[in-house]
């Protein structure tokens, strides 16, 4: 009796699981078409009306909070640049935003999925990942390397 009481969730579970990237690190090492810091970064590109780009606010805020000495940005991809203004009002003053250069580079780096999260150190691409793949695994590698 107890496994039909399971069985639903079970089923639930299978097909639309919990949150990908934390049970996979499924990144991938785009080619690099623009500059990026020096220093260790994890930059955030996004698109100004994309409301997953906007769900990842909070949890950027909260790495920052955590870990105050870590460098992230956002990188806006528009040719607007009053764009910007959705973002920094309610990001962290610790996180910067800028505006995408060459927004079809972005578009290539990104492989067309936004959010995509980039680390980058000493100015290469180290790792990317879709929205759906930045989990706990992420983070830590992220963590791990600013340590």
């Amino acid at each position: 009796m107890s496994i039909l009481g399971v069985l639903p969730f079970s089923l639930y579970f299978f097909f639309y699981p919990i949150y990908q990237g934390d049970f996979s690190n499924n990144h991938f090492t785009p080619k690099q078409l623009e500059p990026f810091p020096n220093k260790l970064t994890l930059s955030v590109i996004v698109l100004p009306g994309c409301p997953y780009c906007h769900e990842t606010i909070s949890l950027m805020n909260e790495l920052i909070s955590r870990e105050p000495k870590l460098h992230i940005r956002y990188v806006v991809v528009s040719e607007s640049q009053s764009t910007l203004a959705m973002f920094t009002p309610t990001l962290d003053k610790r996180i910067s935003v800028v505006r995408a250069s060459n927004i079809k580079n972005w578009i290539v780096m990104a492989q067309g999925g936004f959010p995509c999260m980039m680390i980058s150190q000493q100015g290469k691409i180290i790792y990317a990942w879709e929205n759906d793949f930045f989990g706990v695994r992420a983070i830590d590698d992220y963590l791990d390397r600013n340590n």
